[in-house]
């Protein structure tokens, strides 16, 4: 049976901070939960399941409990990334919360599937502003973009750009501006390039992650599966024989998602 990949939900509290909340996402959601279910697949969440640095834990799984219940029911195995990553000082031990789906929670592991080994990870362990515990710089400008959604009462612009976006995008267009100036790496390529030392760290011939939210692939080694809160719902497909692919959910099915990343330097 295959592989089904996801990240990048971000779910919130569904008021103007929740891009997971706009837009059909969740109805589109669950009918792709389906679609997994029908295939008799499994289902990795490769983190950022939940934001919980814009609203606080309690607030998130409360609202999501449905969607939670029905991840835990189909055995999905979810891996924390920087948004969520407040359950790592919890894990393996007795205060984990009790529910199935955060008994399963992990971080980065690798899999051999069709005779290839896979590394599976968030990506901000490859990110300089978002790879730590404790709070930085990425999750101060998370807050920001939070308080503009409140300001803005919903989380995308009026030319339907999501509003973190536009305010991340700015501060990292000058941060690339900057590298370029001094003959450096934009911040998309330094995150490309460390996911995919860590593909080589690992020994591994494929790497699948998350975090960017550009879906997109390299070859047959290096997988991006996007994200569902923002303008594109994709995900990554492994099939029993180690082939991986990305795909874009768009009208309640399944079209390829043929977008090709900047090749690692």
């Amino acid at each position: 049976m295959p592989t089904f990949v996801v990240s990048d939900l971000h779910l919130a509290d569904k008021g103007p901070r929740d891009n997971f909340a706009y837009q059909g996402r969740e109805e589109r959601f669950y009918n792709f939960l389906k679609f997994v279910e029908v295939s008799a697949s499994t289902l990795l969440i490769l983190g950022d399941l939940f934001d919980w640095w814009l609203v606080p834990m309690g607030v998130a799984v409360a609202a999501y409990l449905p969607l939670i219940d029905r991840l835990a029911a189909m055995g999905a195995t979810w891996l924390v990334g920087n948004h969520d990553a407040a359950l790592v000082p919890l894990m393996g031990s007795a205060l984990m919360p009790a529910h199935p789906l955060f008994q399963r929670c992990c971080r980065p592991f690798e899999q051999v599937i069709g005779g290839r080994k896979f590394t599976f990870l968030h990506g901000h362990e490859a990110d300089p502003y978002c790879c730590d515990v404790n709070p930085g710089i990425g999750e101060i400008t998370a807050i920001i973009s939070g308080l503009l959604d409140d300001r803005n009462k919903s989380p995308v612009t009026r030319q339907g750009h999501a509003v973190a976006d536009e305010f991340v995008g700015t501060l990292e267009n000058a941060l690339t501006l900057w590298r370029t100036l001094t003959f450096q790496h934009g911040r998309q390529q330094e995150m490309v390039d460390g996911v995919e030392k860590y593909r080589q760290d690992k020994q591994a011939d494929v790497v699948v992650y998350g975090h960017t939210h550009e879906p997109g692939f390299i070859g047959n080694y290096h997988f991006n599966t996007g994200s569902w809160a923002r303008q594109h719902d994709t995900y990554v497909v492994i099939s029993d024989g180690g082939q991986a692919s990305v795909w874009e959910w768009l009208g309640d099915k399944a079209i390829p998602y043929m977008t090709t990343l900047s090749p690692c330097r």
